[in-house]
């Protein structure tokens, strides 16, 4: 049985039509999804892979929030309070580091949800325990200071 070799023109015809009758076709449910998500907050596309676009949205909001934060948890403030050697701006410059690397701890380990369905994380399990372990640590502080991620 001999392949059929695609020449220049049926490239110039894939890229040239298809790409773009794909992307034209495509336009009525981007701006459907548009309006879902501005009347319910997600849209009938999203929930085909809901984990990914979750793990999407709560790491970019995380970045968000450490960017423009002022101030942390309480927890953690008390733990600088009791200290004599240090000045209450020196006690809050800690306490807002530990808080910073806190989020960062959550961002990266929302940000490494999709990989996990990476093929070279399926295929090496030494590195999928690991990805593993950190999303866990990372769903471990989101859960402990989830009524605390506000601004």
């Amino acid at each position: 049985m001999k392949r059929y070799k695609r020449t220049l023109l049926d490239e110039i015809k894939y890229y040239g039509f298809y790409i773009w009758w794909n992307w034209l076709s495509l336009r009525p449910l981007k701006i459907k999804s548009f309006f879902e998500r501005g009347w319910r907050g997600w849209a009938n596309e999203d929930t085909w892979d809901f984990d990914l676009y979750l793990a999407e949205v709560i790491s970019k909001g995380l970045k968000q929030l450490k960017k423009y934060n002022h101030g942390c948890p309480g927890e953690i403030c008390n733990k600088y309070k009791d200290r004599k050697d240090l000045t209450q701006k020196e006690k809050d410059d800690l306490a807002v580091k530990e808080w910073n690397t806190i989020l960062d701890i959550i961002i990266r380990g929302f940000e490494l949800v999709p990989e996990l369905f990476d093929n070279k994380y399926l295929t090496n399990m030494k590195l999928r325990k690991a990805t593993e372990y950190e999303i866990d640590r990372a769903f471990d502080f989101f859960k402990k200071y989830y009524f605390n991620l506000w601004d």
